[in-house]
């Protein structure tokens, strides 16, 4: 019997090329369409962030990120401030969050914070039944400052990037 020892090389061609010409073919189709991440890119869910549903512009939302960063600041600087009594601490928290509320009421529409309210309560209410979290225990005799100097001594110094703080 004789094999046909010319059928293997059109194979052996085949098998050589058929990489070049896969990456040929993957250059010359177009880029998937990646959209460009924004404040909440690798959120769970697909659902857009309440922000905007309430239609908040990227600007607005970014000065609020900026209100919440600069309060973020001044509250681990109270924090970090040992003449301080707890008591003081947590007064001088409250009126530092009590401002970023204020500024934050001023960039917003009524009618967007209520939207913005009403989405948060929704997703609260539709979370609840996931495990609670630390919510419960709050405790109010406490270092007002605990948490917040434990995220800073592990190098977490501020909100997680496009985290959705409260308006």
């Amino acid at each position: 019997m004789r094999k046909c020892k010319g059928s293997w090389l059109p194979a052996l061609f085949l098998i050589l090329l058929a990489p070049a010409l896969l990456a040929q073919d993957q250059q010359s189709a177009p880029p998937p369409q990646a959209a460009a991440p924004g404040p909440h890119a690798g959120r769970r869910g697909a659902e857009p962030p309440c922000f905007k549903q309430a239609g908040v512009s990227d600007a607005t939302w970014q000065q609020i990120m900026d209100i919440h960063k600069s309060t973020h600041q001044q509250v681990v600087g109270i924090c970090e401030n040992t003449s301080l009594k707890p008591q003081q601490k947590r007064q001088e928290i409250q009126q530092a969050r009590q401002q970023a509320e204020q500024q934050v009421h001023g960039l917003l529409t009524p009618q967007q914070q209520d939207t913005v309210k009403q989405c948060r309560q929704e997703r609260r209410a539709d979370r609840k039944g996931m495990g609670g979290g630390m919510r419960g225990m709050r405790r109010e005799g406490g270092d007002p400052c605990a948490r917040i100097l434990r995220q800073q001594n592990k190098g977490q110094g501020g909100p997680p990037e496009g985290s959705e703080p409260q308006p």
